[in-house]
């Protein structure tokens, strides 16, 4: 079975037809310098080996290998390296940013040995995570069921949330994705107690009363309290709990995103178009990360990349936009507008016509790339 491996170079092809051989063995992505190789894993990662120069224009490879262990920690890194560099490469080796370092010129079968030796290690570092993610992932989704019953509208925005911090991961390496992943999708949980009202105002782009903001704001903490005693889940109630904090109040990394997301999607809510959020985003010192914000603003797409359809259940797919609410003939909420859509909330969409009518077609916004 394939195995994905990122090959980095410094220069374009310098190990000629040893690309050709590798890519016979191994799943191989090859890129040149430090930006085609972290393109490369926004695109294409996680990968399970990088195989990197150790000098790259610009900086290092155990520089490369850190930056992207940031967003991918059991990435297993081998640096090759001529054989005037090679303390340089033991001490990356020692220190532990590398795994194994590779001298060339190198026979492409001793090569391809070390590259299979990265592999077996990378399947050591990821059978526990494996293990772990599967749990916590079962434990999120049901706890997402039961928000999805109890407020569709926050369930609605969850969803929304979650979208949009993928779409940031396309651009932006996210550290601990997993868990800021999770902390997308369980963002809203906290508002299993809320009044549906509250949520449908926030929906609808309305001001809250002083009160109804006293409940919505209490909303994070009772979420983070809900989780904080599930184990492996402590990063995830920490990035709910502060995710309206400001920036300059150093919240987790993670909880910055949220603060950009959500407060980007409150005002779009509210109508206002995405130039006119970004600038009053960017003017308001201290509140938000500028480099994630910055990264955030290239992912929102222009009207042009859209197309408006309507149509039924069975004709939604995956990454369409929901222009309208999605509900029964009776009036009951399930699945709000401005929600992407995604495999799971597209099945669900599907089992509930076998309980309730529908009321189809709906509008939606279809990526002009699918068509």
């Amino acid at each position: 079975m394939l195995q994905k491996v990122l090959m980095v170079e410094g220069t374009a092809n310098p190990l000629g037809s040893t690309r050709e051989q590798l890519a016979k063995r191994f799943e191989l992505t090859c890129a040149v310098g430090i930006e085609e190789a972290l393109k490369a894993v926004r695109a294409h990662g996680p990968f399970a080996v990088v195989l990197t120069d150790l000098k790259l224009p610009k900086k290092d490879g155990p520089t490369l290998l850190d930056v992207i262990r940031t967003a991918h920690p059991h990435t297993v890194g081998i640096l090759s390296t001529g054989h005037a560099d090679t303390d340089m490469a033991v001490n990356a080796i020692m220190d532990g940013r590398a795994f194994r370092c590779v001298t060339k010129p190198i026979a492409v079968e001793t090569l391809a040995r070390n590259i299979e030796a990265g592999l077996a290690q990378h399947k050591l570092l990821t059978a526990e995570q494996s293990f772990l993610e599967e749990t916590m992932h079962g434990s999120v989704q049901a706890l997402s069921d039961v928000l999805s019953l109890a407020n569709p509208a926050a369930f609605g925005r969850s969803l929304r949330i979650q979208g949009l911090v993928r779409r940031l991961s396309e651009v932006l390496l996210i550290p601990q994705f997993f868990e800021v992943d999770m902390a997308a999708m369980l963002s809203h949980i906290g508002c299993v107690s809320l009044p549906r009202t509250v949520l449908e105002k926030i929906r609808a782009g309305k001001d809250l009363a002083p009160d109804e903001r006293r409940l919505f704001e209490s909303h994070p903490t009772i979420g983070a309290g809900l989780l904080a005693h599930i184990p492996r889940m402590e990063l995830v109630s920490e990035i709910i709990r502060n995710q309206h904090a400001r920036c300059d109040e150093n919240p987790p990394y993670g909880a910055r995103i949220l603060k950009i997301v959500l407060d980007y999607d409150m005002l779009a809510n509210r109508g206002l178009p995405a130039a006119s959020i970004f600038v009053q985003m960017f003017g308001t010192k201290g509140m938000y990360d500028p480099a994630i914000l910055k990264a955030f603003e290239s992912t929102i797409p222009v009207d042009s990349g859209y197309v408006r359809r309507r149509v039924n259940m069975r004709e939604l797919k995956e990454n369409m936009i929901l222009e309208e609410d999605i509900v029964s003939v009776d009036g009951m909420l399930l699945l709000a507008k401005d929600a992407e859509l995604n495999e799971t909330n597209i099945y669900r969409l599907i089992e509930s016509k076998n309980s309730f009518d529908i009321v189809e077609p709906v509008s939606v916004l279809v990526p002009a790339r699918t068509l």
